[in-house]
């Protein structure tokens, strides 16, 4: 399998097709699951693990894709 380059990747987000779907009442537990497992695979290297973007919000059709964002303590913690 040969590495995507940063144009190819770029060209493939700009020309995906958007496809919402209705809210899923499992997104929360889908983050829950995920946040666990990487709190497991990284202990004490998070400050918070959140849930964003449209999954996030109960009621609210999305695109199916569960958004996280992983906070750490310093720049360098984030590079390695």
């Amino acid at each position: 399998m040969k590495a995507v380059d940063e144009a190819e990747s770029l060209s493939r987000a700009i020309n995906e097709e958007v496809v919402l779907t209705p809210y899923n009442t499992a997104w929360p537990a889908l983050f829950e699951n995920e946040r666990d497992r990487l709190l497991g695979l990284f202990p004490g290297e998070f400050v918070a693990i959140e849930h964003i973007g449209s999954t996030a919000v109960p009621g609210l059709s999305a695109k199916p894709i569960i958004d996280i964002l992983a906070g750490v303590d310093s720049m360098p913690t984030a590079d390695d």
